[in-house]
């Protein structure tokens, strides 16, 4: 019975955890602190897959220091536990292997390591170290999957309420586009762990999509060729209102330079169109780094940014254009002046 009560006692910490704080260094250690007080483990470690899908690196830890944790990176590998982790397993690990796997945690000889998913989606792992004979029965593995689905809901929304912030704050901070334009696909790349996003503009003519912005891309893919709504039936299909997700660009008919693509490093590509009203003024594209199957909520998480984008590149074009009419009267007036000294 005691043992139930812990578990339900550990099941509302976490759930407390995803209703009370949506800043996200707060809501990893309140689950961190709740898993280790509850099941009395040496240490718990939350690992977040990083943008290039080669490895899972330590976003919070408890029980275990930072040096350690840097001086060992989670590299993914096939058939080592984190790829096993990634592809949805819960790996038990124990005595000898646990060095391989993970870096030393003091007093620690067995590893369970779960997968954080939401939706189907991997994006992490959750790490709990334990004594030799620890209590990693079938229960307690049933458990922490559990916790671990808890886990990720928690981390999901705190993220895409920290990914909203990051962008407002950059759509505020400037009326100057390019840097403008730079903040807000930063913040996008790295809130949505991706590999990189770009904006592309309509040209006057409305038959090339110029490129305006890029975070995360290489010049060599940026300078590949142009862009062009009729060759590109992904943009057409972007471009008439709809959200388009490629899985894996190298298969995906419709989409201008596969080859460059891949060789980039890119595997999925998430485009949304930039909208004013009911105009089209663009395309928004993120790109995986790793098969990615972009889920409603990160579709509808990024076409909200997409929608504050677009306003905020007419505001700075609007900004552009009074400040051009502005120095244009200041040219007049001066000539004026100039006239009216000179009769």
């Amino acid at each position: 019975m005691r043992e139930d009560l812990d578990m339900l006692q550990l099941f509302y910490r976490i759930a407390h955890t995803i209703n009370s704080s949506l800043d996200l260094d707060d809501t990893l250690q309140a689950i961190l602190r709740a898993v280790q007080d509850t099941l009395d483990v040496k240490a718990v470690v939350i690992r977040l897959l990083n943008p290039n899908a080669d490895a899972l690196e330590a976003v919070a830890a408890i029980g275990v220091s930072a040096e350690q944790l840097a001086g060992r990176p989670a590299r993914i590998a096939p058939g080592n536990i984190h790829r096993r982790v990634l592809d949805g397993e819960t790996v038990h690990v124990v005595a000898s292997d646990l060095a391989l796997a993970a870096p030393a945690v003091n007093g620690a000889a067995e590893l369970v390591a779960a997968p954080l998913q939401v939706r189907g989606r991997t994006f992490g792992a959750l790490h709990v170290y334990c004594a030799a004979g620890g209590s990693f029965n079938d229960q307690a593995m049933t458990l922490l999957r559990a916790v671990a689905d808890l886990a990720a809901v928690a981390i999901e929304n705190a993220r895409l309420h920290t990914s909203l912030f990051r962008i407002a704050q950059a759509l505020t901070s400037s009326l100057e586009l390019q840097p403008l334009l730079a903040q807000v696909l930063a913040a996008t790349v790295l809130e949505m762990n991706l590999k990189a996003a770009s904006v592309r503009l309509l040209d006057a003519s409305g038959k090339r999509l110029e490129l305006v912005a890029a975070h995360g891309l290489s010049e060599r893919y940026l300078t590949k060729g142009p862009i062009l709504v009729a060759k590109s039936p992904v943009d057409q299909r972007v471009l008439a209102g709809e959200a388009v997700v490629l899985y894996n660009v190298a298969e995906e008919p419709g989409f201008q330079y596969p080859a460059q693509a891949e060789a980039e490093g890119i595997r999925s590509v998430l485009a949304v169109p930039l909208k004013v009203k009911e105009r089209t003024i663009g395309v928004m594209r993120v790109y995986s780094a790793q098969p990615r199957h972009f889920t409603a909520v990160g579709i509808a998480f990024l076409q909200s940014a997409a929608g504050l984008v677009a306003v905020a590149i007419e505001n700075a074009k609007l900004y552009q254009a009074l400040q051009a009419r502005y120095e244009g009267l200041k040219v007049d007036v001066s000539e004026w002046y100039r006239f009216l000294a000179l009769g």
